[in-house]
């Protein structure tokens, strides 16, 4: 057994020198020793100097072929410069030449056109003469014409006032009862007022407003409550008055009184009707009378 550990302790002895001994990989920049890594050093690169003075032979031979070739060129401009010159001036003379001759002709142009235009302001004003008078002749038929057709109107308009008139007079009811009873025969149905249905107070309504001009609500308990009218005794009733009938609490019909002790109204079984004012029925109801004309 002592053996054993021996031997063993001799083999890690000797593992342990050979890894000591060992060259780890070294990492670009790592220092083993200090144990921190290193910046890189980039080596400097060393400048030739290159000599500019040697020149080659075929680098000359290509220089001197531009240089002759832009002699060619600058030979060939100045040419063609002296050719416009040359060309310029002789436009130039030209060109005064002309504008002399020109200016010759626009004289006597000038003068020609001088004595047109005096002619020519001379039949103008001859013209506008004319035309100021032709207006003036116009303006005064003018407002000749619009004096008579003014007269004409008013006196058309006074024609047309007065058979207006004529007309309304003629077309205006004389006759209450002959008027009211054009009503006669139309159903009774709430809330209408026409010739061929109505109720109670449409019936009043128009035959008032047809008659008399005057305009009433469409409701007896409002026309009795209007204070335009104004209470009348049973005893001094008028032809036209109106008479309510209802009951404790409200106005529930209207009519128009008539001579004879009578009422035209719309009833709700018979429509518009005449009935007496003794009628067991309505002279029960009756509740007063208002008078509007």
């Amino acid at each position: 057994m002592a053996f054993g550990k021996r031997l063993i302790m001799g083999i890690a002895i000797a593992c342990s020198l050979v890894l000591a001994n060992c060259a780890f990989p070294v990492r670009p920049g790592y220092d083993r020793k200090s144990g921190s890594y290193k910046r890189y050093r980039v080596p400097k690169k060393e400048i030739v100097e290159t000599d500019t003075t040697t020149i080659d032979s075929q680098e000359e031979l290509v220089q001197e072929e531009i240089l002759a070739a832009a002699s060619k060129n600058t030979g060939k401009l100045q040419m063609k410069a002296t050719d416009t010159i040359g060309t310029f001036t002789q436009d130039s003379t030209a060109m005064n030449a002309y504008s002399q001759t020109d200016s010759l002709a626009l004289s006597d142009s000038n003068a020609n056109n001088a004595v047109i235009g005096k002619k020519q302001k001379q039949d103008s004003t001859q013209i506008q003469n004319n035309n100021t008078a032709k207006v003036a002749v116009n303006t005064n038929t003018k407002t000749a014409e619009k004096q008579v057709e003014k007269k004409t109107d008013k006196a058309t308009a006074k024609k047309t006032d007065k058979t207006a008139k004529k007309e309304k007079k003629a077309a205006k009811p004389t006759n209450l009862e002959k008027y009211a009873k054009e009503w006669l025969g139309a159903k009774y149905v709430y809330g209408a007022a026409s010739k061929k249905k109505t109720d109670c107070s449409g019936y009043v309504m128009q035959v008032y407003k047809g008659f008399y001009g005057i305009s009433l609500d469409h409701n007896a308990q409002r026309i009795y409550d209007d204070g335009r009218g104004y209470s009348i005794k049973r005893k001094k009733l008028q032809e036209g008055d109106l008479v309510f009938f209802g009951n404790f609490w409200k106005i529930s019909h209207v009519g128009i009184y008539l001579k004879g002790n009578r009422f035209i109204h719309a009833s709700t079984s018979k429509g518009v009707v005449i009935t007496s004012m003794d009628d067991n029925y309505w002279s029960s109801k009756y509740k007063g009378a208002r008078r509007f004309k």
